[in-house]
Protein backbone atom coordinates (compact mmCIF):
# COMPACT_ATOMS: atom_id res chain seq x y z
CA UNK A 1 0.00 0.00 0.00
CA UNK A 2 1.22 3.58 -1.06
CA UNK A 3 1.63 5.74 1.84
CA UNK A 4 2.00 9.56 0.52
CA UNK A 5 5.00 11.97 1.44
CA UNK A 6 3.37 14.23 4.01
CA UNK A 7 2.09 11.30 5.92
CA UNK A 8 5.57 8.95 5.93
CA UNK A 9 7.49 11.93 6.86
CA UNK A 10 4.80 12.55 9.91
CA UNK A 11 6.00 9.13 10.69
CA UNK A 12 9.27 9.07 10.42
CA UNK A 13 9.98 12.72 12.32
CA UNK A 14 7.08 10.80 15.23
CA UNK A 15 9.74 7.62 15.30
CA UNK A 16 12.83 9.78 14.88
CA UNK A 17 14.56 7.33 17.33
CA UNK A 18 15.10 5.25 14.44
CA UNK A 19 16.42 7.31 12.03
CA UNK A 20 18.76 8.58 14.65
CA UNK A 21 20.13 5.27 14.84
CA UNK A 22 21.04 5.01 11.55
CA UNK A 23 22.20 8.65 11.02
CA UNK A 24 25.12 7.55 13.77
CA UNK A 25 25.50 4.06 12.33
CA UNK A 26 26.23 6.08 8.60
CA UNK A 27 28.36 8.64 11.00
CA UNK A 28 30.43 6.13 12.79
CA UNK A 29 31.01 4.34 10.05
CA UNK A 30 32.04 7.38 7.88
CA UNK A 31 29.74 6.30 4.92
CA UNK A 32 26.89 8.06 2.77
CA UNK A 33 24.76 4.44 2.93
CA UNK A 34 24.11 1.76 5.21
CA UNK A 35 23.99 -1.79 4.19
CA UNK A 36 20.64 -3.06 3.90
CA UNK A 37 20.37 -5.62 5.97
CA UNK A 38 21.16 -2.91 8.86
CA UNK A 39 18.09 -0.92 7.68
CA UNK A 40 16.03 -4.12 7.51
CA UNK A 41 17.02 -4.90 11.44
CA UNK A 42 16.20 -1.64 12.18
CA UNK A 43 12.75 -1.79 11.08
CA UNK A 44 11.97 -4.82 12.47
CA UNK A 45 13.29 -4.36 16.04
CA UNK A 46 11.07 -0.91 15.47
CA UNK A 47 7.79 -2.85 14.81
CA UNK A 48 8.52 -5.65 17.33
CA UNK A 49 8.96 -2.61 20.10
CA UNK A 50 5.40 -1.39 18.72
CA UNK A 51 2.11 -2.83 21.28
CA UNK A 52 -0.42 -0.81 18.87
CA UNK A 53 -1.29 -3.31 16.24
CA UNK A 54 -3.29 -1.17 14.19
CA UNK A 55 -0.23 1.69 14.70
CA UNK A 56 2.09 -0.94 13.22
CA UNK A 57 0.29 -1.77 10.14
CA UNK A 58 0.62 2.05 9.50
CA UNK A 59 4.57 2.34 10.29
CA UNK A 60 5.27 -1.42 8.44
CA UNK A 61 2.77 0.70 5.10
CA UNK A 62 5.30 3.74 5.45
CA UNK A 63 8.63 2.23 5.92
CA UNK A 64 8.44 -0.52 3.17
CA UNK A 65 11.20 -0.04 0.82
CA UNK A 66 9.22 0.21 -2.30
CA UNK A 67 7.11 2.95 -0.90
CA UNK A 68 10.49 5.06 0.40
CA UNK A 69 11.94 5.00 -2.89
CA UNK A 70 8.45 5.86 -4.55
CA UNK A 71 8.23 9.17 -2.15
CA UNK A 72 12.30 10.16 -2.70
CA UNK A 73 12.83 9.49 0.86
CA UNK A 74 15.54 7.03 -0.42
CA UNK A 75 17.44 8.37 -3.14
CA UNK A 76 18.87 5.14 -4.35
CA UNK A 77 18.90 1.19 -3.47
CA UNK A 78 21.77 -1.15 -4.85
CA UNK A 79 20.64 -4.65 -5.10
CA UNK A 80 24.41 -5.58 -6.14
CA UNK A 81 26.33 -4.03 -3.35
CA UNK A 82 22.99 -4.18 -0.88
CA UNK A 83 23.35 -0.59 -0.07
CA UNK A 84 20.70 2.35 0.31
CA UNK A 85 20.79 5.95 0.48
CA UNK A 86 18.19 8.25 1.85
CA UNK A 87 17.98 11.65 0.10
CA UNK A 88 20.40 14.22 1.84
CA UNK A 89 17.39 16.37 2.63
CA UNK A 90 15.77 14.26 4.53
CA UNK A 91 19.14 13.22 6.41
CA UNK A 92 19.63 17.04 6.92
CA UNK A 93 16.17 17.45 8.73
CA UNK A 94 16.38 14.81 11.31
CA UNK A 95 20.26 16.26 12.16
CA UNK A 96 18.80 19.72 12.80
CA UNK A 97 16.96 17.76 15.40
CA UNK A 98 19.75 17.45 17.49
CA UNK A 99 22.83 19.39 17.09
CA UNK A 100 24.98 16.45 18.30
CA UNK A 101 24.34 14.75 14.70
CA UNK A 102 24.78 18.21 12.68
CA UNK A 103 27.52 17.57 10.00
CA UNK A 104 30.13 19.89 10.69
CA UNK A 105 31.81 21.74 7.75
CA UNK A 106 35.76 20.13 6.75
CA UNK A 107 37.94 21.40 4.22
CA UNK A 108 36.04 19.57 1.37
CA UNK A 109 33.09 20.89 2.02
CA UNK A 110 34.21 24.65 2.02
CA UNK A 111 36.46 23.86 -0.65
CA UNK A 112 33.54 23.17 -2.66
CA UNK A 113 31.86 25.91 -1.84
CA UNK A 114 34.84 28.06 -2.96
CA UNK A 115 34.73 26.59 -6.30
CA UNK A 116 30.81 27.41 -6.54
CA UNK A 117 31.99 31.03 -5.87
CA UNK A 118 34.37 31.11 -8.16
CA UNK A 119 31.92 29.64 -11.48
CA UNK A 120 29.50 31.89 -10.46
CA UNK A 121 31.97 34.64 -10.46
CA UNK A 122 33.52 33.82 -13.78
CA UNK A 123 29.96 33.13 -15.52
CA UNK A 124 28.91 36.16 -14.78
CA UNK A 125 31.87 38.05 -15.89
CA UNK A 126 31.11 36.46 -19.39
CA UNK A 127 27.94 37.38 -19.74
CA UNK A 128 25.72 40.66 -20.78
CA UNK A 129 24.06 42.41 -17.75
CA UNK A 130 20.65 42.99 -19.12
CA UNK A 131 16.58 42.31 -17.98
CA UNK A 132 16.44 40.55 -21.23
CA UNK A 133 19.25 38.15 -21.27
CA UNK A 134 17.91 34.53 -20.02
CA UNK A 135 21.07 33.44 -18.99
CA UNK A 136 22.23 36.19 -17.13
CA UNK A 137 18.67 35.65 -15.33
CA UNK A 138 19.22 32.17 -14.49
CA UNK A 139 22.68 32.59 -13.10
CA UNK A 140 21.37 35.74 -11.32
CA UNK A 141 18.90 33.43 -9.32
CA UNK A 142 21.96 30.27 -8.80
CA UNK A 143 24.30 32.98 -7.30
CA UNK A 144 21.67 34.18 -4.87
CA UNK A 145 20.59 30.54 -3.89
CA UNK A 146 23.85 29.54 -3.83
CA UNK A 147 24.45 33.02 -1.09
CA UNK A 148 21.30 31.61 0.94
CA UNK A 149 22.61 27.89 1.23
CA UNK A 150 25.79 29.26 2.40
CA UNK A 151 24.80 31.46 5.07
CA UNK A 152 22.48 28.58 6.29
CA UNK A 153 25.27 25.89 6.19
CA UNK A 154 27.47 28.37 8.18
CA UNK A 155 24.74 28.83 10.31
CA UNK A 156 24.45 25.26 11.01
CA UNK A 157 28.24 25.02 11.42
CA UNK A 158 28.90 27.11 14.46
CA UNK A 159 26.06 26.00 16.07
CA UNK A 160 27.28 23.04 15.53
CA UNK A 161 30.83 23.62 17.00
CA UNK A 162 29.30 25.74 20.31
CA UNK A 163 27.41 22.67 21.30
CA UNK A 164 30.70 20.48 20.08
CA UNK A 165 32.99 23.18 22.38
CA UNK A 166 30.52 22.76 25.39
CA UNK A 167 29.84 19.19 25.41
CA UNK A 168 33.71 18.60 25.56
CA UNK A 169 34.84 20.94 27.86
CA UNK A 170 32.08 20.26 30.48
CA UNK A 171 33.35 16.22 29.87
CA UNK A 172 36.82 17.35 30.25
CA UNK A 173 36.41 19.45 33.37
CA UNK A 174 34.19 16.67 34.99
CA UNK A 175 37.02 14.19 34.38
CA UNK A 176 40.06 16.20 35.62
CA UNK A 177 40.58 13.83 38.87
CA UNK A 178 41.10 10.73 36.71
CA UNK A 179 41.21 7.60 39.20
CA UNK A 180 40.58 4.60 37.00
CA UNK A 181 43.01 2.83 33.72
CA UNK A 182 39.01 3.19 31.79
CA UNK A 183 38.02 6.61 32.69
CA UNK A 184 42.11 7.63 31.15
CA UNK A 185 41.26 5.69 28.53
CA UNK A 186 38.11 7.76 27.92
CA UNK A 187 39.47 10.99 28.50
CA UNK A 188 42.38 10.52 26.56
CA UNK A 189 39.29 10.35 23.31
CA UNK A 190 38.13 12.92 24.20
CA UNK A 191 41.24 15.15 24.16
CA UNK A 192 41.81 13.18 20.52
CA UNK A 193 38.21 14.38 19.30
CA UNK A 194 39.04 18.19 20.65
CA UNK A 195 42.21 18.04 18.07
CA UNK A 196 40.12 16.50 15.06
CA UNK A 197 37.69 19.01 16.04
CA UNK A 198 40.05 21.73 16.04
CA UNK A 199 42.13 20.69 13.01
CA UNK A 200 39.03 19.84 10.51
CA UNK A 201 36.42 21.78 11.02
CA UNK A 202 37.52 25.18 13.32
CA UNK A 203 40.30 26.39 11.42
CA UNK A 204 39.23 25.60 8.16
CA UNK A 205 36.33 27.43 8.81
CA UNK A 206 38.53 30.16 10.23
CA UNK A 207 39.81 30.51 7.34
CA UNK A 208 36.95 30.51 5.42
CA UNK A 209 35.61 33.31 7.11
CA UNK A 210 38.83 35.51 7.12
CA UNK A 211 38.62 37.58 3.85
CA UNK A 212 42.46 38.78 4.89
CA UNK A 213 44.25 35.62 4.98
CA UNK A 214 46.75 35.23 2.67
CA UNK A 215 46.31 32.08 0.01
CA UNK A 216 47.45 30.85 -3.71
CA UNK A 217 43.53 30.45 -4.11
CA UNK A 218 41.26 33.44 -3.90
CA UNK A 219 39.32 33.37 -0.21
CA UNK A 220 35.58 32.93 -0.72
CA UNK A 221 34.45 36.83 0.67
CA UNK A 222 37.01 38.04 -1.57
CA UNK A 223 35.06 36.47 -4.59
CA UNK A 224 32.13 37.65 -3.02
CA UNK A 225 33.48 41.04 -2.68
CA UNK A 226 34.38 40.65 -6.61
CA UNK A 227 31.06 39.65 -7.65
CA UNK A 228 29.81 43.04 -5.54
CA UNK A 229 31.89 44.95 -7.29
CA UNK A 230 31.16 43.45 -10.77
CA UNK A 231 27.41 44.51 -10.19
CA UNK A 232 28.04 47.67 -9.03
CA UNK A 233 30.29 48.41 -12.70
CA UNK A 234 27.17 47.05 -14.52
CA UNK A 235 24.66 49.54 -12.93
CA UNK A 236 23.06 46.76 -10.68
CA UNK A 237 23.74 49.20 -7.15
CA UNK A 238 20.38 47.27 -5.52
CA UNK A 239 21.43 43.71 -6.30
CA UNK A 240 25.06 44.05 -4.85
CA UNK A 241 23.63 45.63 -1.91
CA UNK A 242 21.70 42.52 -1.16
CA UNK A 243 24.88 40.79 -1.97
CA UNK A 244 26.86 42.77 0.19
CA UNK A 245 24.37 42.15 3.18
CA UNK A 246 24.92 38.18 3.00
CA UNK A 247 28.32 38.62 3.03
CA UNK A 248 27.82 40.34 5.97
CA UNK A 249 25.67 37.75 7.69
CA UNK A 250 28.36 35.02 6.47
CA UNK A 251 31.35 37.20 8.67
CA UNK A 252 29.20 37.68 11.79
CA UNK A 253 29.89 34.16 12.69
CA UNK A 254 33.85 34.47 12.78
CA UNK A 255 33.43 35.89 16.25
CA UNK A 256 31.65 33.09 18.01
CA UNK A 257 33.69 30.84 15.73
CA UNK A 258 37.04 32.34 17.69
CA UNK A 259 35.19 32.33 21.06
CA UNK A 260 35.09 28.18 20.05
CA UNK A 261 38.75 28.04 19.10
CA UNK A 262 39.80 29.84 21.83
CA UNK A 263 37.63 27.66 24.31
CA UNK A 264 39.62 24.81 23.03
CA UNK A 265 42.55 25.68 22.74
CA UNK A 266 43.53 24.93 26.49
CA UNK A 267 42.49 21.17 25.93
CA UNK A 268 44.88 21.51 23.14
CA UNK A 269 47.90 21.77 25.55
CA UNK A 270 46.25 18.84 27.54
CA UNK A 271 46.51 16.97 24.72
CA UNK A 272 49.82 17.31 23.66
CA UNK A 273 51.19 17.00 26.70
CA UNK A 274 49.28 13.56 27.74
CA UNK A 275 50.47 12.41 24.04
CA UNK A 276 54.30 13.61 25.09
CA UNK A 277 54.06 11.45 28.57
CA UNK A 278 52.67 8.92 27.01
CA UNK A 279 55.22 8.53 24.71
CA UNK A 280 57.74 8.76 27.27
CA UNK A 281 56.22 6.01 29.44
CA UNK A 282 56.34 3.59 26.08
CA UNK A 283 59.61 4.53 25.26
CA UNK A 284 60.74 4.32 28.84
CA UNK A 285 58.92 0.74 29.07
CA UNK A 286 60.03 -1.11 26.22
CA UNK A 287 63.72 -0.30 26.93
CA UNK A 288 62.92 -1.53 30.52
CA UNK A 289 61.55 -4.50 28.40
CA UNK A 290 64.49 -4.94 26.19
CA UNK A 291 67.27 -4.80 29.48
CA UNK A 292 64.56 -7.55 31.06
CA UNK A 293 65.23 -9.50 28.22
CA UNK A 294 68.54 -9.42 27.96
CA UNK A 295 69.58 -10.31 31.96
CA UNK A 296 67.17 -13.25 31.94
CA UNK A 297 67.97 -16.79 32.20
CA UNK A 298 66.42 -20.08 32.61
CA UNK A 299 69.21 -21.75 35.18
CA UNK A 300 67.43 -22.55 38.17
CA UNK A 301 71.22 -22.54 39.97
CA UNK A 302 70.99 -18.72 39.89
CA UNK A 303 69.66 -17.32 42.70
CA UNK A 304 68.56 -14.27 40.68
CA UNK A 305 66.62 -14.09 37.51
CA UNK A 306 69.31 -11.19 37.26
CA UNK A 307 72.64 -11.32 36.13
CA UNK A 308 74.71 -8.84 37.51
CA UNK A 309 75.12 -5.57 35.21
CA UNK A 310 77.10 -2.63 34.93
CA UNK A 311 76.68 0.14 37.11
CA UNK A 312 75.55 2.28 34.65
CA UNK A 313 72.95 -0.27 33.08
CA UNK A 314 72.14 -1.85 37.03
CA UNK A 315 68.00 -0.82 36.58
CA UNK A 316 66.88 -3.09 39.49
CA UNK A 317 69.63 -2.23 41.58
CA UNK A 318 68.78 -3.33 45.18
CA UNK A 319 65.34 -4.57 44.26
CA UNK A 320 64.47 -7.67 45.88
CA UNK A 321 66.38 -6.00 49.22
CA UNK A 322 63.89 -2.58 49.70
CA UNK A 323 60.39 -4.28 47.56
CA UNK A 324 59.12 -5.39 50.67
CA UNK A 325 59.46 -2.07 52.75
CA UNK A 326 58.92 0.34 50.54
CA UNK A 327 55.84 2.13 49.33
CA UNK A 328 54.80 3.54 46.30
CA UNK A 329 52.67 7.06 45.79
CA UNK A 330 51.71 8.57 42.01
CA UNK A 331 51.15 12.14 42.00
CA UNK A 332 49.33 13.08 38.62
CA UNK A 333 50.53 16.70 39.03
CA UNK A 334 53.77 18.24 40.58
CA UNK A 335 52.65 21.57 40.82
CA UNK A 336 50.78 24.27 42.88
CA UNK A 337 47.09 23.76 42.23
CA UNK A 338 46.29 27.29 42.54
CA UNK A 339 47.63 27.84 39.19
CA UNK A 340 44.92 25.32 38.10
CA UNK A 341 42.03 26.87 39.99
CA UNK A 342 42.83 29.76 38.61
CA UNK A 343 43.07 28.68 35.27
CA UNK A 344 39.97 26.71 35.25
CA UNK A 345 37.92 30.15 36.47
CA UNK A 346 39.41 31.91 33.63
CA UNK A 347 38.01 29.33 31.22
CA UNK A 348 34.54 29.17 32.95
CA UNK A 349 34.43 32.59 32.42
CA UNK A 350 35.17 32.56 28.48
CA UNK A 351 32.75 29.70 28.49
CA UNK A 352 30.01 32.10 30.07
CA UNK A 353 30.98 34.62 27.47
CA UNK A 354 30.90 32.31 24.90
CA UNK A 355 27.09 30.83 25.05
CA UNK A 356 25.84 34.18 23.95
CA UNK A 357 25.50 33.85 20.12
CA UNK A 358 26.84 35.89 17.41
CA UNK A 359 24.90 38.42 16.16
CA UNK A 360 23.21 37.27 12.85
CA UNK A 361 22.77 40.48 10.17
CA UNK A 362 19.77 40.39 8.75
CA UNK A 363 18.91 41.95 5.49
CA UNK A 364 14.90 41.79 5.10
CA UNK A 365 14.36 45.73 4.99
CA UNK A 366 14.63 47.03 1.52
CA UNK A 367 17.34 50.34 1.74
CA UNK A 368 15.80 53.23 0.27
CA UNK A 369 15.68 54.13 -3.24
CA UNK A 370 18.80 56.00 -4.11
CA UNK A 371 17.91 58.13 -7.34
CA UNK A 372 21.71 58.72 -8.27
CA UNK A 373 21.39 54.75 -9.34
CA UNK A 374 18.60 55.43 -11.95
CA UNK A 375 20.28 58.66 -13.30
CA UNK A 376 23.47 56.44 -13.47
CA UNK A 377 21.12 53.65 -15.39
CA UNK A 378 19.73 56.91 -17.75
CA UNK A 379 23.37 57.50 -18.41
CA UNK A 380 24.73 54.29 -19.05
CA UNK A 381 21.41 53.67 -21.91
CA UNK A 382 22.74 57.25 -23.06
CA UNK A 383 26.28 56.49 -23.82
CA UNK A 384 25.37 53.19 -24.92
CA UNK A 385 23.31 54.61 -27.72
CA UNK A 386 25.03 57.29 -28.93
CA UNK A 387 26.87 58.07 -31.97
CA UNK A 388 30.06 59.08 -31.12
CA UNK A 389 32.99 58.46 -33.80
CA UNK A 390 36.34 59.44 -33.72
CA UNK A 391 38.18 62.14 -34.02
CA UNK A 392 37.66 63.97 -31.03
CA UNK A 393 39.76 66.79 -29.96
CA UNK A 394 38.26 66.41 -25.72
CA UNK A 395 35.93 63.41 -24.68
CA UNK A 396 35.21 64.89 -21.59
CA UNK A 397 33.66 67.82 -23.49
CA UNK A 398 31.57 65.93 -26.00
CA UNK A 399 30.17 63.78 -23.11
CA UNK A 400 29.50 66.78 -21.54
CA UNK A 401 27.16 68.15 -24.05
CA UNK A 402 25.46 64.89 -24.55
CA UNK A 403 24.18 64.32 -20.76
CA UNK A 404 23.58 68.64 -20.36
CA UNK A 405 21.11 67.55 -23.71
CA UNK A 406 19.37 64.99 -22.84
CA UNK A 407 19.33 64.62 -18.30
CA UNK A 408 18.68 68.51 -18.32
CA UNK A 409 17.95 69.89 -15.01
CA UNK A 410 19.03 66.36 -13.28
CA UNK A 411 22.40 66.26 -14.71
CA UNK A 412 25.80 67.20 -12.71
CA UNK A 413 28.81 67.12 -12.96
CA UNK A 414 29.57 63.78 -11.25
CA UNK A 415 28.03 62.19 -13.77
CA UNK A 416 30.15 63.30 -16.27
CA UNK A 417 32.72 60.92 -14.83
CA UNK A 418 30.94 57.98 -14.38
CA UNK A 419 29.76 58.72 -18.59
CA UNK A 420 33.08 58.38 -19.58
CA UNK A 421 34.20 55.73 -17.53
CA UNK A 422 31.00 53.49 -19.26
CA UNK A 423 32.28 55.28 -22.43
CA UNK A 424 35.71 53.88 -22.23
CA UNK A 425 34.16 50.67 -21.15
CA UNK A 426 32.07 50.71 -24.17
CA UNK A 427 34.79 51.46 -26.80
CA UNK A 428 37.90 51.13 -25.20
CA UNK A 429 38.69 47.96 -26.83
CA UNK A 430 37.69 49.45 -30.53
CA UNK A 431 39.38 52.60 -30.50
CA UNK A 432 42.23 54.78 -28.63
CA UNK A 433 42.14 57.40 -25.82
CA UNK A 434 44.91 59.91 -25.63
CA UNK A 435 45.32 61.26 -22.53
CA UNK A 436 47.58 64.89 -22.56
CA UNK A 437 48.82 66.36 -19.48
CA UNK A 438 49.47 69.95 -19.84
CA UNK A 439 49.21 73.27 -17.47
CA UNK A 440 46.84 74.25 -16.36
CA UNK A 441 44.25 72.11 -16.40
CA UNK A 442 41.35 72.43 -18.70
CA UNK A 443 37.97 72.49 -16.71
CA UNK A 444 34.50 72.14 -17.28
CA UNK A 445 31.77 74.40 -14.72
CA UNK A 446 28.13 73.34 -14.45
CA UNK A 447 25.95 74.68 -11.27
CA UNK A 448 28.43 76.12 -9.35
CA UNK A 449 30.95 72.94 -9.59
CA UNK A 450 34.19 73.28 -11.40
CA UNK A 451 35.38 69.71 -12.86
CA UNK A 452 39.58 70.21 -13.70
CA UNK A 453 40.72 67.38 -15.98
CA UNK A 454 43.40 66.23 -18.14
CA UNK A 455 42.38 66.21 -21.74
CA UNK A 456 41.23 62.60 -23.21
CA UNK A 457 41.54 62.53 -27.45
CA UNK A 458 39.89 60.04 -28.92
CA UNK A 459 41.65 58.73 -31.71
CA UNK A 460 41.68 55.51 -34.45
Amino acid sequence: MNVALDRTLILLIEHKDMMFRLIDYMDQNQRKDLPAEVFFNSIHAKLESMTNKKETVRLNDAFELDNLIKTGIVSEFNKSRGTIAFQPAVLDIFRLFDKERVRGLRSADLENIRKQLEGVHQQLKSLSFADNNIAFLEQHDHLFDLLRRINSQIQNNTAHLQHEADRLSKRLDHDQAVLSLDKSRQHREMLVQVKKIYDREIIPTLEFLNAREYSKTKAPLVIIDDIIRLYDLRGYEDDSYYIDQYKLSILSHYKAVEKVKQALQRYLHQERRHRLTYNAIEKAYLNLQTLAQGTFTESLKDKYIFKAMETETLYFHGLKTHAGGQEACIEWHERNHVIYFNEYLINQNARKRSDSSAEIKTFNNKPPNDPHNAIKRRVKRLIEGCDIKPPIDDLYVVVHHLLLENLQQDYRLPYLLYGVSCFKQQYGGKFKVQVSFNRPQRSIRHQNQVLEYNKREFIL
